[in-house]
């Protein structure tokens, strides 16, 4: 290759790199903005309380785990039709192998029309930290009494850790209380007339509500705390959950979800050929992008500065103005105008101000000085014809001044005399 052919072969390959790199710059923007959401939206999800799943501190994984290696069968659910549905044929009297059902309604989603649905259908039903709709629609003997969270040992209530916790002894021979002697938890506490009491905390209520509902067990467990993965290990926690929720071969773990609104998500009405195909076209639009993309031409080389004239300037801001309705803002900018004249006419310097430039023009005209702070600061137009009649009386006055200058110049007076 001669030294010609490749001075003209190194400009072509240069501007195709350049138009390449736009586009490859583009996708990689693209694919960092990507995976900076996937990130930030990851970050910012909530811990859901006793989640199955979950383990960050609030959630209840530990728990299941244990449960699921001791043998028991532990189905989640997230709504009450599914939660009937598995429930349906597993429960002793229906000659299944028994089947307790965990209820965590952490977001208060269920109505009190819904809460009965939950009685009679497992052999044992745990609540954790239920609601007052939920014991009001269950019609059940269980009444919340007050926070398990230490409160003041002088009112009845037990001493704290410092971290709102409570420790409590069992005090009942419900089983799993027994084998758990003592729990260190928090949560509600609740009271009963004709139930049995676990874990007192005085006036607080009890950590703990055992209860025969038309021959079925109802366990309202207040120290909501004992089942989350921070404090499982604490004192007796382990042992009163694992009795409680690992009674029976079947365990249903319900948290109720905006399912149970009786309104079909977003998720639930969108097909599943819709992800793919929106993914699909997304990759199709940005090959089609890079492929016919506009190629930019070279840069276009303008001489500045470019002048324009002041006429236009003033037009073209004027027009702004009235299209605006801006009468305010443009007298101002004339009063701007006819104090920096004045100040200029009468050698008072830049670094004058308002007041020093209305003494002044007093001085010199014997008008009326409210009279003249009022033309050149407080009026405001009330429509354009004021607008109009206000910058009549600012040239009027610029005028007058310039009269009184000229006559008190000496040198002025000198050439009027001489001439």
């Amino acid at each position: 290759m001669t030294t010609t052919e490749a001075t003209i072969v190194t400009p072509t390959v240069r501007r195709a790199v350049r138009r390449s790199l736009y586009w490859g710059v583009a996708v990689v923007a693209l694919l960092v903005f990507a995976v900076i959401m996937v990130v930030l939206n990851g970050a910012g999800r909530i811990a859901e309380r006793w989640g199955a799943d979950e383990t960050a501190p609030l959630g209840s994984r530990a728990v299941v785990n244990v449960l699921k290696d001791q043998g028991v069968e532990v189905i989640v659910t997230n709504s009450l039709d599914r939660t009937l549905a598995e429930l349906e044929g597993r429960s002793l009297a229906d000659g299944g192998a028994g089947a307790t059902l965990f209820v965590g309604d952490t977001r208060r989603i269920l109505t009190d029309e819904q809460w009965p649905e939950l009685l009679g259908i497992a052999d044992h039903l745990v609540i954790a930290e239920p609601p007052p709709v939920a014991l009001d629609g269950m019609r059940i003997d269980a009444l919340g009494a007050g926070p398990l969270d230490g409160g003041d040992p002088g009112a009845g209530s037990p001493q704290g850790d410092g971290q709102g916790r409570v420790t409590l002894e069992a005090g009942c021979r419900v089983p799993a209380a027994l084998r758990a002697e003592s729990i260190s938890a928090a949560g509600q506490g609740y009271s009963t007339l004709s139930g049995t009491t676990c874990f007192d905390a005085g006036q607080a209520g009890a950590a703990l509500v055992q209860l025969d509902v038309d021959g079925r067990l109802v366990t309202v467990l207040g120290a909501g705390t004992a089942l989350q993965n921070n404090d499982i290990t604490r004192a007796g926690n382990a042992a009163l959950v694992l009795g409680l929720l690992g009674e029976h071969p079947d365990l249903v773990w319900y948290q109720p979800s905006p399912a149970d609104f009786g309104s079909p998500t977003l998720p639930e009405l969108t097909p599943g050929w819709v992800n793919p195909v929106a993914w699909l076209a997304l990759l199709v639009g940005l090959a089609a992008a890079f492929w016919r993309g506009r190629r930019l031409g070279p840069v276009v080389i303008e001489n500045l500065p470019v002048v324009v004239k002041t006429t236009e300037t003033m037009e073209g801001r004027a027009r702004l103005y009235a299209r605006e309705g801006s009468r305010l803002r443009a007298l101002d900018a004339l009063r701007v105008a006819t104090l920096r004249r004045l100040s200029e006419g009468l050698a008072l310097g830049r670094a004058a101000g308002v007041d020093d430039i209305i003494a002044a023009v007093t001085g010199i005209t014997g008008r009326d000085q409210r009279a003249l702070r009022a033309l050149l600061v407080d009026i405001e137009p009330a429509d354009d014809r004021a607008l109009v009649q206000l910058s009549d009386r600012l040239l009027d006055l610029e005028r007058e001044v310039a009269r009184r200058v000229a006559l008190d110049d000496p040198t002025t007076a000198t050439e009027r005399i001489d001439a």
